[in-house]
């Protein structure tokens, strides 16, 4: 294999780049390129850290870079070739080394395929026959409802294979929840080089945890360049879709921007309308006699100045822990109330931003990106999910769950007394009396920073009641306010939002699930056909990784369901109730010995009768393996 990317590069560059090289990934790249594992597998083990350097010297560091730099100088030269993939036990055993923990053998399969090395869009979509007539590709036309990260996703794949599509969105503009959130501070709390399309990596993130504009900006150039928005109509949203029993398609009435209706017909519908985008703010007593500005953090109103005002914030959860310090400076008060504390990691990465050297070695040392991609998955990702569940035997049951999740509690402890210069008075509102992992973790934006300020108050309290001037808590006390700031998260539980779904026999979909909401593998479900789901039941990502792996393989999943329906002939898709029901059984049967289901802690991830119904409880290669490949066994086909 001969390598072109380093072409033109100086030794002096190289050199320099090399310099802010994480090393286990170069020893990773090494092994391959080389073909010798060794020093990788037996000579400079990697720690478990994000840098891994716990068990090499800085001596042994300077001799790997000095060995990369010989390595890639005579790949640069054209002097050695570079050697194929090692074999998947040799793949397999690299990978464990990499990580500094055992990692199953089922990793190496989705390793090469999410971590780029096989660009999975050129692997899997290729027609098992002859790729079917214009005309038979139109009459399975797929209507996709919703232009954020899966709606582009699909669209992307659904184009790959040649079946057409058309995407419709509400805003005017790609990117959902990252065109719609623009709040100070709004970002990532995945880490860029993972939370990206793997066929499509963006070496030049600024940041390892980017804000919302340089977001939307990827997400636009990647519409723009799989030309999208070519098949996108905006401004235009689903009122209502009906399933026609007799013509197997979907009755369709859309609303225009200016309040009119139309109506379509397709084969397929899609709804990529995800789970975070409808604002939900309680409905406190007195919340509209209140005569100032007020408004949820999702519809960030830019126009109001904060300066100089008293403003009081009702909830703690992510967009309060972005945005809360970015205005702490400018106001004259903050109050923070606050019903539950949430666990707070401290990660050292999160406010750094990417050198120009990382930035090079990423686009530029051949299969860096590749290696650098995974140890993320794993840090922040499945190397967490054993430990979120339940040791029976565990003694201190009521706080954490297990050996190494009591370790979490009292290093996120120790940190977050450090942060508040030992001040218990602090630590006592900040510090939950569940387990790490119960709820949502969230990621320290200089929050504990920000509390120790002398016009910053964090209430234990929640509300009680709005009165025209201020907020009064639970505990009788009035706090004053100029501005209302509602962070109190959003209807997730409410799936597929306020979209009317009717399938056969007339059957709602928001009926039959109530607040119970159920899918296989939180895309399809009995009585309605030929429809899809991404981001739904299930499907949330509360143990770490990037909601964008999920997206890609239910992206995968459905367009190779669609080529396989199509090259048989049939016009019509069902999941089985009795494949459904079993694949509901044994999600919950997994949640039932995880940390979501911990009693007496209550979250958006479980409805009213304590089912998680928004999480899911795999493993995200568990949930790759599941989608990989499409058993049609698993649905009722019609011709």
């Amino acid at each position: 294999m001969t390598i072109t990317s380093l072409k033109g590069t100086s030794d002096d560059d190289l050199k320099h780049a090399l310099e802010d090289a994480n090393i286990p990934t170069l020893l990773a790249v090494i092994a391959q390129i080389t073909g010798d594992a060794s020093d990788l597998t037996r000579n400079m083990r990697p720690s478990r850290s994000l840098e891994g350097l716990r068990h090499i010297s800085e001596g042994q560091q300077a001799e790997i870079r000095q060995s990369a730099f010989e390595l890639f100088r005579k790949i640069r030269n054209g002097d050695i070739e570079v050697s194929a993939l090692p074999n998947q036990d040799t793949l397999h055993e690299m990978l464990s080394a990499y990580v500094a923990e055992p990692v199953g053998k089922e990793y190496v399969p989705m390793f090469l395929e999410d971590m780029g090395f096989n660009n999975s869009l050129e692997t899997h979509l290729n027609w098992k026959n002859e790729k079917p007539d214009a005309e038979t590709l139109n009459d399975n036309h797929v209507v996709i409802i919703g232009g954020g990260l899966s709606g582009i996703c699909a669209a992307i794949h659904l184009q790959k294979a040649g079946i057409p599509y058309t995407i419709f969105e509400k805003n005017p503009s790609v990117g959902g929840t990252w065109y719609e959130n623009t709040y100070p501070h709004c970002g990532v709390d995945t880490p860029n080089h993972f939370y990206s399309f793997s066929f499509e990596p963006n070496y030049d993130w600024s940041a390892y945890y980017s804000k919302q504009p340089e977001l939307i900006s990827y997400i636009r150039r990647v519409a723009d360049k799989y030309r999208v928005n070519e098949n996108t109509e905006f401004g235009v949203s689903l009122k209502s879709a009906t399933y026609d029993e007799g013509r197997k398609c979907w009755n369709i009435t859309l609303t225009n921007e200016d309040g009119s209706e139309r109506h379509l017909i397709s084969r397929f519908l899609i709804s990529a309308v995800g789970q975070l985008n409808r604002a939900s703010i309680p409905d406190f007593k007195g919340k509209d006699e209140f005569e100032g500005p007020s408004f949820h953090s999702a519809n960030w109103q830019s126009d109001v100045d904060l300066k100089g005002k008293n403003v009081v914030v009702v909830g703690t959860g992510a967009s309060a822990m972005q945005f809360c310090p970015a205005i702490a400076d400018s106001v004259k008060s903050l109050t923070v109330l606050q019903r539950t504390p949430h666990w707070i990691r401290m990660l050292p990465d999160y406010h750094k931003t990417v050198s120009a050297g990382k930035k090079w070695l990423l686009k530029h040392i051949p299969f860096y990106q590749n290696w650098y991609r995974f140890r993320l998955f794993w840090s922040y990702g499945d190397g967490v999910w054993e430990s979120l569940h339940y040791d029976p035997n565990w003694p201190d049951a009521a706080h954490s769950l297990n050996a190494e999740n009591a370790r979490h509690r009292k290093a996120y402890i120790q940190n977050l007394s450090d942060a508040l210069d030992g001040d218990e008075e602090l630590l006592k509102k900040v510090v939950p009396d569940f387990p790490p992992f119960a709820k949502r973790m969230l990621i320290d934006n200089h929050w504990c920073e920000m509390l120790k300020k002398d016009n910053v108050e964090l209430v234990t309290e929640g509300v009680s009641e709005i009165r025209h001037n201020g907020i009064v808590d639970a505990a009788g006390d009035f706090h004053q306010a100029d501005v209302i700031i509602y962070a109190t998260g959003f209807k997730a539980g409410e799936m597929l939002g306020s979209m009317e779904i009717i399938g056969r026999d007339g059957i709602n979909i928001h009926k039959k699930w109530g607040t119970d909401a159920r899918a296989y593998m939180g895309m399809t479900a009995p009585d309605f056909p030929n429809f899809f789901m991404f981001y739904g039941p299930n499907t949330n990502l509360a143990h770490g990784g990037s909601l964008i792996f999920h997206i890609e393989c239910q992206s995968r999943y459905i367009a190779k369901m669609l080529m396989q329906m199509i090259d048989g002939g049939y016009t019509e898709v069902e999941v089985r109730e009795d494949v459904h029901d079993l694949y509901n059984d044994k999600v919950d049967a997994e949640h039932n010995s995880m940390v979501w289901t911990h009693p007496g802690v209550n979250s958006w991830y479980k409805n009213d009768k304590g089912r998680i119904v928004v999480n899911s409880p795999w493993r995200l290669v568990d949930y790759w393996s599941m989608t990989h490949e499409v058993n049609m066994s698993d649905y009722k086909l019609q011709g």
